[in-house]
């Protein structure tokens, strides 16, 4: 920031002095240093434009300094080092909590198809059975969905559509429940092929 001020206190002997800040504030030293370029016959009361620094001993001085009438620019201030932001903590905390929301998500969906498996006993040929080694088993091997893969585990959709291509009653439960445009169940009561099964 610019301020201007009116020299005080000038040695030329030694090249320094004070000046004298119009708007309130203390004096500031400046030395012939802390001209841009300096000005030759410097006298009390010269009107001076002037930056302000802190020097190593936490006293402001004047720097980047000229004479009215000089024409000098105003020098840009001195950019403020932001602190470093070291990225190896951030990637690692990043790393975190990434593979932290990932194993949440998991045991999420671990959780909700445990609840599944555990609402929906095993059905094994329309009946349902309350056996704990089946139970037990399909825990040890969970299979989604585990009611297709444990009652129809020899059938898949190929493409029949009547009761006269099913090879078993078992077969047309499989369709009827499993496979698309199947046209084995004409009341739609949920029982395929009920003249053959």
């Amino acid at each position: 920031m610019l301020h201007q001020g009116k020299l005080r206190d000038w040695n030329p002997g030694n090249g320094s002095g004070f000046i004298q800040q119009e708007k309130a504030g203390p004096d500031i030293r400046i030395s012939s240093s802390g001209f841009r370029k300096k000005p030759e016959n410097l006298q009390d009361g010269d009107s001076i434009f002037f930056q302000i620094e802190v020097d190593p001993q936490g006293k402001p001085k004047a720097v980047f300094a000229y004479r009215a009438g000089q024409h000098f620019a105003p020098a840009p201030a001195p950019a403020v080092k932001k602190p470093a932001l070291s990225s190896l903590p951030f990637q690692q905390l990043l790393s975190v909590v990434v593979t932290l929301s990932i194993l949440a998500w998991l045991g999420y969906q671990s959780m909700h198809l445990l609840r599944a498996e555990v609402s929906s006993p095993a059905v094994a040929g329309g009946i349902e059975t309350t056996d704990p080694q089946s139970t037990t088993a399909s825990f040890e091997n969970p299979v989604w969905p585990p009611i297709q893969a444990q009652q129809y585990p020899q059938f898949q959709c190929e493409g029949k559509q009547h009761c006269s291509e099913m090879s078993s009653c078992d077969e047309a439960r499989f369709y009827l429940k499993n496979c698309p445009n199947v046209l084995i169940d004409g009341d739609n009561d949920g029982r395929p092929c009920e003249k053959d099964c």
